[in-house]
Protein backbone atom coordinates (compact mmCIF):
# COMPACT_ATOMS: atom_id res chain seq x y z
CA UNK A 1 0.00 0.00 0.00
CA UNK A 2 1.39 3.30 -1.09
CA UNK A 3 1.29 6.26 1.28
CA UNK A 4 0.47 9.12 -1.09
CA UNK A 5 -1.19 11.35 1.49
CA UNK A 6 1.95 12.09 3.46
CA UNK A 7 4.02 12.71 0.33
CA UNK A 8 1.52 15.30 -0.93
CA UNK A 9 1.60 17.12 2.37
CA UNK A 10 5.36 17.38 2.16
CA UNK A 11 5.23 18.78 -1.38
CA UNK A 12 2.52 21.27 -0.36
CA UNK A 13 4.76 22.57 2.45
CA UNK A 14 7.75 22.74 0.10
CA UNK A 15 5.71 24.58 -2.53
CA UNK A 16 4.52 27.06 0.10
CA UNK A 17 8.12 27.68 1.20
CA UNK A 18 9.22 28.28 -2.40
CA UNK A 19 6.36 30.74 -2.97
CA UNK A 20 7.18 32.49 0.32
CA UNK A 21 10.88 32.80 -0.66
CA UNK A 22 9.85 34.13 -4.08
CA UNK A 23 7.70 36.82 -2.40
CA UNK A 24 10.64 37.80 -0.18
CA UNK A 25 13.01 38.03 -3.18
CA UNK A 26 10.53 40.11 -5.18
CA UNK A 27 9.90 42.37 -2.18
CA UNK A 28 13.63 42.89 -1.60
CA UNK A 29 14.21 43.73 -5.28
CA UNK A 30 11.31 46.20 -5.14
CA UNK A 31 12.68 47.72 -1.91
CA UNK A 32 16.13 48.04 -3.51
CA UNK A 33 14.61 49.83 -6.52
CA UNK A 34 12.60 52.18 -4.28
CA UNK A 35 15.67 52.99 -2.16
CA UNK A 36 17.73 53.60 -5.30
CA UNK A 37 15.16 56.04 -6.66
CA UNK A 38 14.94 57.72 -3.26
CA UNK A 39 18.70 58.15 -3.09
CA UNK A 40 18.81 59.55 -6.63
CA UNK A 41 16.01 61.99 -5.83
CA UNK A 42 17.76 63.05 -2.63
CA UNK A 43 20.99 63.62 -4.52
CA UNK A 44 19.20 65.67 -7.21
CA UNK A 45 17.52 67.85 -4.59
CA UNK A 46 20.89 68.35 -2.89
CA UNK A 47 22.39 69.45 -6.23
CA UNK A 48 19.46 71.82 -6.75
CA UNK A 49 19.96 73.28 -3.28
CA UNK A 50 23.66 73.87 -3.92
CA UNK A 51 22.88 75.47 -7.27
CA UNK A 52 20.35 77.78 -5.59
CA UNK A 53 22.90 78.74 -2.95
CA UNK A 54 25.36 79.50 -5.72
CA UNK A 55 22.82 81.77 -7.40
CA UNK A 56 22.01 83.48 -4.11
CA UNK A 57 25.72 83.87 -3.56
CA UNK A 58 26.02 85.98 -6.68
CA UNK A 59 23.71 88.63 -5.25
CA UNK A 60 24.83 92.14 -4.46
CA UNK A 61 23.16 95.05 -2.72
CA UNK A 62 23.20 98.80 -3.04
CA UNK A 63 24.33 101.11 -0.29
CA UNK A 64 21.72 103.06 1.59
CA UNK A 65 22.75 106.44 0.19
CA UNK A 66 21.88 107.64 -3.31
CA UNK A 67 23.30 111.05 -4.19
CA UNK A 68 21.96 113.15 -7.06
CA UNK A 69 23.21 116.47 -8.44
CA UNK A 70 20.85 118.89 -10.16
CA UNK A 71 22.30 121.03 -12.97
CA UNK A 72 22.36 124.82 -13.14
CA UNK A 73 19.91 125.40 -15.97
CA UNK A 74 16.55 123.69 -15.53
CA UNK A 75 16.89 121.64 -12.38
CA UNK A 76 17.37 118.31 -14.16
CA UNK A 77 19.38 115.58 -12.47
CA UNK A 78 22.91 115.65 -13.86
CA UNK A 79 24.21 112.47 -12.22
CA UNK A 80 23.30 109.78 -9.70
CA UNK A 81 25.87 108.22 -7.40
CA UNK A 82 25.41 105.09 -5.26
CA UNK A 83 27.45 102.32 -3.64
CA UNK A 84 27.41 98.59 -4.37
CA UNK A 85 28.67 95.70 -2.26
CA UNK A 86 28.24 91.94 -2.17
CA UNK A 87 25.38 90.44 -0.18
CA UNK A 88 27.10 87.16 0.80
CA UNK A 89 30.58 85.75 1.22
CA UNK A 90 30.12 83.65 -1.93
CA UNK A 91 29.49 86.60 -4.24
CA UNK A 92 31.88 87.79 -6.93
CA UNK A 93 30.54 90.44 -9.33
CA UNK A 94 32.38 91.55 -12.49
CA UNK A 95 32.01 95.34 -12.48
CA UNK A 96 33.10 95.65 -16.14
CA UNK A 97 30.06 93.63 -17.26
CA UNK A 98 27.33 95.52 -15.36
CA UNK A 99 24.31 97.01 -17.09
CA UNK A 100 22.34 99.91 -15.64
CA UNK A 101 18.87 101.08 -16.62
CA UNK A 102 17.07 104.23 -15.56
CA UNK A 103 13.33 104.56 -16.15
CA UNK A 104 10.90 107.40 -15.59
CA UNK A 105 7.28 107.71 -16.66
CA UNK A 106 8.51 109.22 -19.93
CA UNK A 107 11.87 107.59 -20.75
CA UNK A 108 13.86 104.40 -20.42
CA UNK A 109 17.65 104.55 -20.85
CA UNK A 110 20.10 101.63 -20.72
CA UNK A 111 23.78 102.05 -19.89
CA UNK A 112 25.50 98.92 -21.30
CA UNK A 113 28.88 97.62 -20.09
CA UNK A 114 31.67 100.00 -21.06
CA UNK A 115 29.38 103.04 -21.44
CA UNK A 116 31.39 106.28 -20.99
CA UNK A 117 28.55 107.76 -18.92
CA UNK A 118 29.29 105.21 -16.16
CA UNK A 119 32.17 105.77 -13.76
CA UNK A 120 33.20 103.16 -11.20
CA UNK A 121 35.33 104.24 -8.24
CA UNK A 122 36.57 101.75 -5.64
CA UNK A 123 35.95 102.95 -2.08
CA UNK A 124 37.33 99.80 -0.48
CA UNK A 125 39.30 97.37 -2.64
CA UNK A 126 41.16 94.37 -1.21
CA UNK A 127 42.97 93.33 -4.38
CA UNK A 128 43.56 94.55 -7.90
CA UNK A 129 40.99 93.73 -10.54
CA UNK A 130 37.45 94.59 -11.47
CA UNK A 131 35.74 91.88 -9.41
CA UNK A 132 33.58 93.08 -6.54
CA UNK A 133 34.21 90.59 -3.73
CA UNK A 134 33.36 90.23 -0.06
CA UNK A 135 34.38 93.28 1.97
CA UNK A 136 34.79 95.54 -1.05
CA UNK A 137 32.68 98.61 -1.82
CA UNK A 138 32.41 100.39 -5.15
CA UNK A 139 30.78 103.74 -5.99
CA UNK A 140 28.96 103.96 -9.31
CA UNK A 141 28.31 107.35 -10.93
CA UNK A 142 25.76 107.50 -13.76
CA UNK A 143 25.58 110.62 -15.92
CA UNK A 144 21.79 110.74 -16.40
CA UNK A 145 21.40 114.19 -17.98
CA UNK A 146 19.99 112.63 -21.16
CA UNK A 147 17.28 110.81 -19.19
CA UNK A 148 15.58 114.09 -18.27
CA UNK A 149 14.82 113.44 -14.59
CA UNK A 150 13.34 116.67 -13.19
CA UNK A 151 12.30 117.95 -9.78
CA UNK A 152 9.35 115.96 -8.50
CA UNK A 153 10.05 112.96 -10.78
CA UNK A 154 10.26 109.41 -9.55
CA UNK A 155 12.76 107.15 -11.29
CA UNK A 156 13.68 103.48 -11.11
CA UNK A 157 17.31 102.46 -11.30
CA UNK A 158 18.08 98.81 -12.11
CA UNK A 159 21.56 97.38 -11.73
CA UNK A 160 22.00 94.08 -13.60
CA UNK A 161 25.04 91.83 -13.18
CA UNK A 162 26.27 89.60 -16.00
CA UNK A 163 24.88 86.49 -14.27
CA UNK A 164 21.40 88.03 -14.09
CA UNK A 165 21.40 89.19 -10.47
CA UNK A 166 19.44 92.44 -10.24
CA UNK A 167 19.07 95.26 -7.76
CA UNK A 168 16.34 97.85 -8.17
CA UNK A 169 16.10 101.26 -6.52
CA UNK A 170 13.13 103.62 -6.69
CA UNK A 171 13.80 107.23 -5.73
CA UNK A 172 11.95 110.57 -5.98
CA UNK A 173 13.62 113.93 -6.55
CA UNK A 174 12.01 116.50 -4.21
CA UNK A 175 9.95 119.12 -6.03
CA UNK A 176 11.11 122.18 -4.09
CA UNK A 177 14.90 121.97 -4.47
CA UNK A 178 17.02 124.58 -6.19
CA UNK A 179 19.57 124.39 -8.98
CA UNK A 180 23.16 123.11 -8.69
CA UNK A 181 22.29 121.18 -5.54
CA UNK A 182 23.55 117.85 -4.25
CA UNK A 183 20.76 115.72 -2.76
CA UNK A 184 20.55 112.51 -0.83
CA UNK A 185 17.53 110.68 -2.25
CA UNK A 186 15.39 108.41 -0.11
Amino acid sequence: MPRGDSDEEAFTGLEAAIVFIAFIVVASVFAYAVLGVGMTTSQKSQETMHAALGEAGSAFRPGYTVIAKLDNDQGHVEFIEFDLETATDLAVIDMERMTYTVATTETFVTFPPGDPDVTVTWRCQRDAGDLLETGEVVTVKLMVGAVGIRRGDTFILDVIASDGATVSLTRTVPAGVGKNVYLELF
